[in-house]
């Protein structure tokens, strides 16, 4: 795993100096808006480079910046292996574990196996200057923001503001603002921030946060990751990563069985075992829901994986979008019985029923 500190900066000669008034006067500041309504391609004024905001559909804020980052083939090879689901009954609920979970586990995957460089920047000292070299000499810095800067996108945000260490890849920046792509609700766009607000947000989140060196970074694909794409190391990762999902699937009819005997009658049962399937079930949906859009995102981008087995694969692709439309409609009740709509028990159980046999009419894919 390649980590490294970039460095060092020269601090601003008032960096640390703090001015406190009696009864300050209330400052103004331009509230961030969007660059351009739906805007999702923005060039560069500093460095020239043309960008596309990858769309990112239920993914985290950190994965939203690694699908700006990630080159088409390696971003086609992440979101298959890091995506690929175990699914298990177990207490009562589902469970959905892949490496889009944690940040830990893509790092492992991303900086240990396929060698991308993450460097670290500097948070001491004049957090702008080197937010600004970063982007001047490398095209970009994801910066971890706070998250009180969302308060001013009342129609995206709807006022219900995220927990603080949220990413912006941050690939512009001019006198008054910064540009930074970022996930809104379930789009990714360009995005444009008050200067002075974007840089504060930076700052008043490293006294929340624990690893305050992740505050600032930037990524470099070198050498290692060039090989790795083309020695096969990342090939037979992927090819294992579809052998693995297929196997793991043999096991599903079960699965969902014995989390039907779950879910049936917890929707009766007394005190709040109902709230709490509908809420696990909602964010398994979710989670299920996640990890079939990124196999079905990655085999959209290549199918090279999936090569050898039944129709290359595309049967299989075809019956999991299936599958994943009946997730979202199971997912979308629970959301609207847990917030006081009137979903009556059948209708829940025909819409997991409904899924039950969608995932059944997946094609059963022999692994090779």
């Amino acid at each position: 795993m390649t980590t490294t500190v970039d460095g060092p900066i020269t601090d601003s000669p008032t960096s640390d100096a703090v001015t406190v008034a009696f009864e300050p006067e209330p400052v103004a500041v331009a509230h961030p808006t969007r660059d351009v309504p739906g805007v999702t391609a923005h060039q560069s004024e500093v460095t020239g480079r043309h960008w596309n905001a990858v769309e990112s559909v239920y993914y985290d804020c950190h994965i939203v910046s690694l699908t700006q980052l990630l080159p088409p083939r390696l971003l086609a090879a992440f979101l298959l292996v890091a995506g690929a689901p175990t699914v298990r009954a177990e207490w009562g609920g589902l469970s959905c574990r892949n490496l889009l979970d944690g940040e830990e586990a893509r790092d492992a995957l991303l900086l240990g196996e396929w060698g991308v460089e993450k460097h670290h920047l500097p948070v001491d000292g004049d957090i702008e200057a080197t937010l600004r070299a970063a982007v001047r000499d490398h095209g970009h810095c994801v910066a971890r923001v706070d998250s009180y800067y969302h308060e001013h996108f009342d129609e995206y945000y709807l006022r219900e503001h995220r927990t603080n260490g949220h990413k912006v890849t941050v690939v512009d920046f001019d006198e008054n603002s910064y540009l930074g792509i970022d996930n809104v609700g379930v789009r990714t766009l360009v995005l444009r921030f008050d200067r002075a607000l974007f840089v504060e947000a930076i700052r008043s989140n490293l006294f929340h946060v624990y690893d305050k060196h992740d505050s600032l970074y930037r990524l470099h694909l070198g050498e290692r990751t060039q090989t790795a794409l083309t020695d096969g190391t990342v090939h037979r990762r992927e090819r294992a990563a579809v052998d693995a999902l297929l196997a793991d699937r043999r096991t599903l009819p079960q699965q969902l069985s014995r989390y039907r005997d779950a879910f049936v009658p917890a929707l009766t049962a007394p005190g709040q075992r109902r709230h709490a399937q509908l809420t696990n079930t909602y964010h398994s949906a979710l989670m299920i829901e996640r990890a079939y859009l990124a196999v079905a995102e990655a085999y959209r981008r290549t199918g090279e994986p999936w090569t050898g087995l039944a129709g290359d694969g595309e049967p299989f692709i075809e019956g999991l979008a299936v599958a994943t439309k009946s997730w979202r409609a199971l997912k979308m009740l629970c959301r609207t019985a847990l917030s006081g709509g009137t979903v009556a028990d059948r209708t829940l159980v025909t819409a997991f029923d409904r899924m039950y046999a969608a995932e059944l009419a997946v094609p059963a894919t022999a692994t090779r």
